[in-house]
Order: C-alpha cells, then sequence, then structure tokens
C-alpha cells in the first residue's frame, strides 16, 4: 500500500510537471514576440535550479529565499523571458519532488515484530515477546502482538493468570482467528480482564495463566502460520469477539 501511494505521488508530481513544461514551450515557441535564442537561457536555468533545489534541498536557507524571490517578483518583471524562467522553476520543482520520491528505498520488513518493534531472528523475537509478555500488568503493560508476515499472536491481560490468548495464520481474515481455551473446562464463570481503560468479561475457559500462554507463545513462533491447531484453539466465532481492545 504505501508502495503504490508513493508511486501514485511520483506520477502525479512527474504528470504536473510535464504539462507546465510542455506549456512553457509551447508559449516559447507561439508566443508573443517570441525569441527561441532568449528564452531557452531562462528555461532551462529554471529547471536546472529548481530541479537540484527540490531534489538535493539546500544548506543555505537564504538560496530558497533567493529562489522564491526570482519566481514572484523578479520573473513578472522581465516579461515572457521571466515566464518562462517561472515555467521552468514550476516544471522543476515537479520534476525535484518526484525524483526525490523514487530514490527513496521502502523500509526493509523485519521477518518478526514484537509489540511493533522489528527483530530479525527467531532466537531474538522468542526473548523480546517472552520479556514482553512478563511485563503485562493490564494498565500500562496490557497487551503483547507478536507478527510474522501475515501471521498474528496476541496475548491482552494481566499476569499472573487474568490472560486472553490469540493468533491467526493471516490476521486479515477476521474469520480465522482462534482463542486459546482451556478443554474440558465447564464453569460457566466470567473472569474480569483488565486492558488499559476497559475491563472486558471473559468467559473463564478462555483466561489462563502465564504458563499456558508461553507454552502458546512457543508453538507460535515455531509454526506461526499453522492452521491445523490443537483442539484448546478455538476457531467459531466467539474467538474474534473475545478480542480486546483499548
Amino acid at each position: 500500500m504505501a508502495g503504490n501511494k508513493t508511486w501514485n505521488e511520483i506520477s502525479s508530481y512527474s504528470i504536473f510537471g510535464a504539462l507546465v513544461l510542455i506549456g512553457t514551450v509551447a508559449l516559447m515557441l507561439f508566443g508573443k514576440n517570441s525569441q527561441m535564442s532568449h528564452d531557452i537561457g531562462p528555461l532551462l536555468a529554471g529547471l536546472a535550479v529548481s530541479i537540484c533545489l527540490f531534489r538535493f534541498g539546500t544548506p543555505w536557507r537564504w538560496l530558497s529565499f533567493l529562489v522564491l524571490a526570482s519566481f514572484l517578483v523578479v520573473g513578472p518583471l522581465l516579461g515572457q523571458p521571466g515566464l518562462i524562467w517561472m515555467g521552468g522553476c514550476i516544471a522543476g520543482s515537479q520534476f525535484g519532488v518526484a525524483w526525490r520520491l523514487s530514490a527513496v528505498k521502502p523500509p526493509v520488513k523485519s521477518p518478526w515484530t514484537v509489540n511493533g518493534r522489528g527483530i530479525g531472528a527467531l532466537i531474538e523475537a522468542r526473548k523480546a515477546s517472552k520479556e514482553e509478555l512478563l511485563l503485562l500488568d493490564g494498565n500500562k503493560h496490557e497487551r503483547v502482538v507478536v507478527e510474522h508476515g501475515s501471521a498474528r499472536f496476541e496475548v491482552a491481560g494481566s499476569l499472573p493468570s487474568r490472560l486472553v490468548c490469540h493468533r491467526n495464520p493471516d490476521a486479515d481474515n477476521d474469520a480465522s482467528w482462534a482463542v486459546l481455551s482451556r478443554t474440558g473446562h465447564t464453569s460457566d464463570e466470567s473472569v474480569e480482564v483488565p486492558m488499559g481503560r476497559m475491563k472486558g468479561l471473559i468467559p473463564s475457559q478462555f483466561v489462563h495463566d502465564v504458563g499456558s500462554i508461553e507454552a502458546a507463545l512457543n508453538d507460535f513462533l515455531e509454526n506461526p502460520k499453522a492452521e491445523s491447531l490443537d483442539p484448546e484453539w478455538n476457531t467459531l466465532s466467539i474467538a474474534f469477539d473475545l478480542r480486546l481492545h483499548s
């Protein structure tokens, strides 16, 4: 998505710059009192200065003000050569911005992400996710999110025993969430699970202690894309409904 947005911006700047340049060249060719020998210099100068300024920037603020002054004040005073200079500046600014955008390399996404922090190796992801897990207090530290591509693992709540856990091989698909449950648990009791400003009343069969969550986390880290899960993972619609968001 970000790559498409950047490409659309590059296209927009380039197209607008090309249209301004074509209009400026048309003015040179067909404008009143046109003289190519007099107009080509201002056009090339405007293009060169503006492209460099908007592509590379400048450490001297006064230079930017000088170009702006020439664009707004000096240009109109010079008649048609001034208009050609202004056209070159406008077109060059668009080309310079497009060049700058095209030169920016998109950031390389890390294989693993733990609470938004990119991590390169599995061993580091395991360490970071367990450290975050042990900080859960249902208040300032309310949530642990581990991502690997489209796969996602979530834990919300507070230690030591009020934790709700979800996983998904494709987090973009709301119907594919699974919630960790306690098999054979028959109690209808609900447990209050805190998460920041909100508290959720969760059926006790879906509330776990940290030991169960650590085991589920290890399983996810070993096989994040698993679609066939053990029986303790409930994949019914209640799984999505029980996700806690602050």
